[in-house]
């Protein structure tokens, strides 16, 4: 093989004595920790999420590096799908203005809140979940997964969300929603108003005014893998919850909060109140 290769068979076994260079076993250990950390995001991590939060374990790395060893190793984020809007009860209900008027740039927590619905295919037919969002943090402070679509879904979710918060300022809460019925619904509207917030609800067929959650529906349904089918209510109900809960808001970094987690995001800005 030495002959037909044209070198020395003392220059053939001492490449293969030769040892790996330190630049190689770094970037095998990048390699290997790079995937746990795309899997521990559920595939949701691209190389700019994976760069940041290496920097934060201290590691020295540029963002080409990572994508360099992304390709080489085949690993790639999920890429979100469009999401549409559940309920639109305008035809029936008189709808609040729209106070958010696509403001999604919010400085202080418990400021603005979001909410929405969406439906969780199961092998057993549908199950249905809300959540409610600080708009400033991006963190979920209430969900609830059920087998319907009734206001006391709804009513749970807001008050989850509220002992969550334990005290809620002084000032009211903008509360803000699509045209759903649940919203509109005189037993919520009088839950808001007895806890200080100001409804607010998106123009008429328009998604966009309501970005954040639609967003947020459409990264949990892509990181949960698809196709998204559930066993069953209880399945639904237990992924959804472990992904929200546990990955979300204390694990998951977010570009539009300075590469942060929702909970330490939080941390930081009620520190300096």
């Amino acid at each position: 093989m030495c002959s037909a290769l044209g070198i020395s068979r003392q220059a053939y076994h001492a490449w293969k004595s030769r040892r790996p260079s330190e630049r190689h076993l770094r970037h095998e250990r990048l390699r290997l920790h790079i995937r746990q950390m795309h899997e521990a995001s559920n595939g949701s991590y691209g190389s700019p999420r994976l760069t940041h939060a290496l920097r934060r374990e201290g590691e020295v790395i540029s963002r080409k590096t990572v994508e360099r060893i992304m390709q080489v190793a085949g690993i790639r984020a999920n890429v979100k799908r469009r999401f549409r809007p559940t309920t639109d009860s305008s035809k029936t209900l008189v709808p609040a203005a729209n106070l958010l008027q696509r403001s999604f740039d919010v400085h202080r927590p418990d400021k603005v809140w979001v909410s929405d619905f969406t439906e969780l295919p199961c092998r057993n037919g549908k199950a249905y979940a809300v959540a409610i969002m600080d708009l400033c943090s991006r963190r979920i402070l209430g969900m609830v997964v059920s087998h319907s679509m009734q206001t006391r879904t709804l009513l749970k979710a807001f008050d989850d969300a509220c002992r969550v918060r334990r005290r809620l300022p002084p000032e009211p809460i903008i509360f803000h929603s699509d045209r759903g019925s649940q919203y509109n619904a005189d037993l919520f509207r009088t839950e808001l108003a007895k806890r200080n917030f100001i409804q607010s609800m998106s123009n008429k067929g328009n998604c966009y005014d309501n970005a954040t959650m639609e967003s947020f529906w459409a990264r949990m349904k892509t990181e949960l893998g698809r196709p998204l089918l559930f066993d069953d209510l209880r399945d639904a109900r237990s992924t959804v919850y472990r992904w929200t809960h546990l990955f979300y808001n204390r694990q998951r970094i977010h570009s539009s909060i300075n590469n942060m987690t929702p909970v330490q995001f939080e941390q930081q800005l009620f520190s300096q109140i």
